[in-house]
């Protein structure tokens, strides 16, 4: 999308009206808006006046700028104010969002913590299980079937 001349230009300036309060900006439009509407009738009944006859157009031309700047930057402060509320509303869905992810990380970690301590819980009773058995049988080379019953065991899924 292709901007005009005039965007560019505007769009490069708007950061400076963060700098501003709102209360600023809001009384810079209303000015804006009240000098045109004043300007426009001053030029409209210009010629009922001897000194402003001449002055006629200029003052139409100018109050009727005025007034056009006056609507858009009003228009443009409406919009700003648009998002900012938007913006917030954001920000709030996601504090609320944030919060539910870390209760919910709390949680995983509280099951992980059991099921890892259930593990090495069964890895100990494994380990004295196999220690007890390879006395019996640490003379003998065959494996016996209760030695690969306990191995099978500790390879398995903890219980719930």
């Amino acid at each position: 999308m292709e901007q005009g001349w005039v965007g560019p230009q505007l769009n490069s300036c708007m950061w400076i009206l963060h700098l501003l309060p709102d209360s600023v900006i809001l009384a810079f439009c209303n000015i804006l808006l009240a000098t045109g509407i004043v300007a426009t009738a001053a030029g409209f009944f210009a010629h009922r006046i001897p000194v402003l006859w001449s002055y006629q157009l200029p003052f139409k031309i100018g109050g009727i700028a005025l007034l056009v700047l006056g609507v858009y930057f009003r228009g443009g402060l409406a919009v700003e104010t648009e998002w900012r509320e938007r913006v917030a509303a954001v920000e709030a869905r996601l504090a609320v969002a944030e919060k539910a992810s870390a209760d919910a990380n709390t949680q995983i970690e509280t099951k992980t913590q059991k099921q890892v301590a259930q593990i090495r819980q069964r890895m100990t009773y494994v380990r004295q299980y196999v220690d007890r058995e390879v006395v019996k049988y640490n003379d003998q080379c065959s494996i016996p079937q209760p030695f690969v019953d306990a191995h099978n065991r500790a390879a398995e899924a903890p219980l719930k």
